[in-house]
């Protein structure tokens, strides 16, 4: 039986995806165990993963609370994030635990590209094979200027954690940013056609859709709004949100005279007061409620857009932060959306896209192709890291 290690950090589009491909490793008679952050323990868990908490609820909160700073200008911006969540020191002990875990010729690491470094330096130590998996094609494109904000900002920390594994400091953070041996994608390869193309070293395995793991049931209210002809607005799970975002999409819905579901894990980022028809939810089972909403308006994260694309629903993209502006300029460039960057954020603008959206005849005929290309794509990733371990 082969040991699969997971590390990843972030939001639900950053953890759910790993928790689904290892449900698919471990049906395939693999040991499966995910490191990270601790409110994925019970989903995790469910799937038959074992798990090892990175973190406290209390600690989760304080790391979404802090993560719009790295919306911000400067380099030194991710240091500044790391030093205040003690993430340094949260790196060593991830290697610990990976040390602890390593079966000799029978295990496998698999990491979130970019902050899943312990995956590689644990690798490096152990000689373990490891997969470096990215969520959204800004990972690869912005690999230059995180290697340098790696070399420039950070490598003195780092370089103290690979002290601690009998590791020397790295000489060339370019070549070690790539050594991973397996290099995965998980988004569909129309979405990669239509901007930068991620480097052929990258096996690209399709939409990962991790929200399926979640099945609550639909609340009354929420049946009663999509009959109505509801819209979905959400910002995703996590707090890295432009503070403009909700207020604006809120007066967008209000000024179009449509109902919505307003879906945002963080009660407080939402106007206080909401216009009739609009109500507020934690969290839905998109993969349930979405193919019945008129249109989605968000944020323009990828798991939103590959999971309305494949519900052949009209999107309109409030994009700013991160991937979400490239997402919003893919989407736009196949004619499947539209989008809008935070200085257009203005009734005035955002309404005629999304009325548009609403009276999109023959969306989901014109969506068809792409929705069907954007099938579940993690039994190819599981796959290709069952040929890492054959290799």
């Amino acid at each position: 039986m082969t040991t699969v290690i997971m590390v990843t950090h972030g939001t639900h589009g950053d953890v759910l995806p790993f928790v689904g491909l290892g449900r698919i490793l471990r049906e395939r008679g693999h040991r499966v165990e995910i490191l990270t952050h601790a409110p994925f323990e019970a989903v995790a868990r469910r799937e038959g993963l074992e798990f090892t908490p990175i973190d406290t609820e209390r600690d989760y909160e304080r790391y979404l609370a802090d993560t719009p700073m790295l919306l911000g200008a400067g380099m030194d911006r991710w240091r500044r994030f790391y030093d205040a969540i003690g993430l340094f020191d949260q790196i060593g002990v991830e290697c610990e635990v990976l040390k602890a875990r390593h079966v000799p010729g029978e295990t496998v690491f698999v990491g979130r590209h970019t902050t899943a470094i312990s995956t590689l330096f644990a690798g490096e130590a152990l000689e373990v094979p490891t997969a470096w998996v990215a969520v959204t094609p800004v990972q690869y494109m912005s690999e230059r200027p995180a290697v340098h904000m790696y070399r420039e900002t950070m490598s003195d920390r780092l370089d103290a954690v690979r002290a601690v594994l009998g590791l020397a400091p790295v000489g060339d953070w370019a070549s070690w940013f790539t050594s991973a041996r397996l290099h995965l994608g998980l988004w569909p390869e129309w979405f990669d056609r239509a901007g930068v193309a991620a480097p052929s070293r990258v096996r690209l395995t399709g939409a990962p859709y991790g929200d399926d793991a979640f099945l609550d049931p639909v609340p009354p209210e929420v049946e009663r709004l999509l009959d109505r002809g509801a819209v979905i607005v959400t910002g995703g799970t996590g707090r890295m949100i432009h503070e403009r975002f909700y207020a604006a999409a809120v007066a967008a819905c209000a000024a179009a005279e449509v109902p919505a579901l307003v879906v945002a894990r963080h009660r407080d980022l939402v106007p206080d007061r909401l216009p009739a028809g609009v109500s507020w939810f934690p969290h839905l089972p998109f993969h349930q409620v979405m193919a019945r909403a008129r249109a989605v308006l968000h944020h323009g994260g990828i798991g939103t857009v590959v999971r309305a694309v494949a519900a052949g629903v009209p999107q309109v993209l409030l994009a700013h932060g991160f991937d979400r502006c490239d997402n919003g300029m893919r989407l736009a460039r196949l004619g499947l959306g539209s989008w809008l960057p935070e200085r257009r954020w203005t009734s005035e603008e955002i309404v005629p896209l999304l009325r548009a959206a609403l009276a999109a005849d023959g969306y989901r005929e014109r969506v068809a192709g792409y929705a069907q290309a954007a099938q579940p794509g993690l039994p190819a990733a599981a796959q290709a890291i069952e040929d890492l371990l054959s290799a």
